[in-house]
């Protein structure tokens, strides 16, 4: 009796994308949204510990800025990095040792005794989690049916969120009576739900579209079986429809120059272009907009307390923006809903920025927190579709890092602004700079809703297609 013939990598792909929505997804989707609602939770918390040591060390101004900025500095080289060696040695791995980095760093930090030595553990930490967060969407899109990935990936990102809340509330309960040891409690808090998250993460499975890109077809099918039994549980699975595809010859492994230079090459560079702009825009508003909106509200005459009231009333929005985003982007296309968004964020900044009495420039602050926060579940999942397996986790780094770019220039920048422009000209500034995110995408962007990663990625001449050009 001679044994089953293997299965090809076609094959095993066509096998993943029929499967519905099942256990073994939601636990990814979990694991995912837990790994953003930590980072979240990090950014913010820490943040608001930056702004007691700050105050306990007299740090001055200009320190004091790196300081706040140092945990971006380590986001961007976390992203780089983790995109070239997920496409490298495994998404898995990764997402582990980035963990291990973040916990490690971050503890070191709680007994930091000066700012200088706060700022290189702060750097540090950021690259364990600035690399987790970059590989989160990349890992899990590889594993979700194309039929509804925007929106499960969306509804992922709405830890993000809670993260922002949470960080909030503990700030207020842990910092605020005592500062001293408070931000060091704030390390240890920050800590202890990761490692959790990393004993959890213990049997993590490798995507099985890097191992077929990778030749390891046996354990790419051993994974694929396991996710047919899990998902059959209590009823038959769809048939397996044809291929959209063939995956080809495994990838050739290319040095980090070279995978670079990929995401540039034919067929990848206007996707390369646009995302990096798209990124850019909506990242350095964002983090221009939230770092500054209580200072900017205060110099144009709020109380610190109503100004901290309206930023915490913000942070709420952001939830329900996330689930309306995922809601329609299977309906109008990630494209089209990133486009949608940040029109929406352009009106609000406007709106804001000519708004007069308090009632109008809070509903505006919260409706713009909605917009701005709701574009990023579809902007990663649009992000990490558009790449082929051998360089998606790389292409992903590579926009994660633009924009930490912008989200280390923009609060810089906007306290020159604010000097010369006044309140009413940062906010126009950063319309102009969202209406040419939203412009490139809309006239650049390619479709990707509904559509298999493969059918996007076929070769060379279908990525130089039609549906490169805006639909």
């Amino acid at each position: 009796m001679t044994a089953a013939p293997q299965p090809t990598g076609t094959e095993l792909l066509a096998r993943l994308d029929r499967l519905p929505v099942g256990r073994p997804h939601r636990r990814l989707m979990l694991q995912g949204g837990l790994g953003y609602l930590f980072e979240s939770y990090d950014a913010v918390l820490l943040g608001y510990a930056a702004s007691a040591v700050v105050a306990i060390w007299s740090v001055g101004s200009g320190l004091a800025g790196w300081l706040l900025a140092s945990v971006f500095i380590g986001y961007l080289i976390g992203a780089l990095a983790a995109g070239v060696l997920a496409d490298r040695i495994g998404r898995r791995r990764v997402l582990m040792y980035a963990l291990l980095v973040y916990v490690g760093f971050t503890l070191v930090a709680a007994t930091a005794s000066s700012p200088g030595e706060l700022i290189l553990w702060r750097v540090l930490s950021g690259i364990g989690i600035g690399a987790e967060a970059t590989m989160i969407v990349p890992y899990i899109s590889e594993f979700l049916p194309a039929r509804n990935r925007g929106r499960n990936i969306g509804n992922t990102m709405l830890f993000l969120g809670f993260g922002y809340i949470l960080a909030g509330l503990t700030a207020v309960t842990v910092i605020s009576p005592n500062p001293e040891p408070g931000w060091r409690i704030a390390c240890i808090i920050c800590v202890a739900p990761v490692l959790l998250l990393l004993w959890w993460r213990r049997d993590l499975l490798e995507s099985p579209r890097f191992l077929i890109s990778q030749g390891r077809i046996a354990e790419a099918a051993a994974i694929v079986e396991r996710f047919e039994r899990e998902t059959a549980v209590g009823g038959e699975l769809p048939p397996v429809p044809a291929p959209a595809a063939p995956t080809g010859e495994p990838a050739p492994r290319r040095n980090v120059l070279r995978q670079f230079a990929a995401l540039w090459g034919p067929g990848l560079a206007v996707r390369t272009g646009v995302v990096c702009v798209v990124w850019f825009a909506i990242q350095a508003t964002h983090y221009g907009y939230g770092t500054w909106l209580p200072t900017l509200l205060v110099l144009k005459g709020f109380t610190i307390t109503k100004s901290f009231s309206f930023a915490l009333a913000s942070a709420v929005a952001q939830v329900p923006g996330y689930y309306l985003a995922a809601a329609i982007s299977e309906r109008i296309d990630r494209k089209w809903t990133i486009v949608v968004f940040m029109g929406g964020s352009i009106a609000c900044a406007a709106g804001l920025a000519v708004a007069g009495d308090e009632v109008a420039i809070f509903c505006f602050v919260v409706a713009l927190s909605f917009f701005m926060n709701g574009v990023a579940g579809p902007l990663y999942a649009y992000t990490s579709e558009i790449y082929p397996t051998e360089t998606r986790a790389t292409g992903m780094g590579l926009a994660s890092a633009t924009a930490r770019v912008g989200a280390i220039m923009a609060p810089v920048a906007i306290g020159y602004l604010h000097d010369d422009l006044g309140f009413a000209g940062v906010f126009a500034v950063l319309c102009g700079l969202l209406l040419i995110g939203a412009l490139v995408l809309a006239l650049l962007g390619l479709r990707t809703a509904g559509r298999s990663l493969e059918a996007m990625h076929a070769g060379p001449a279908a990525a130089r297609t039609r549906d490169d050009q805006p639909a």
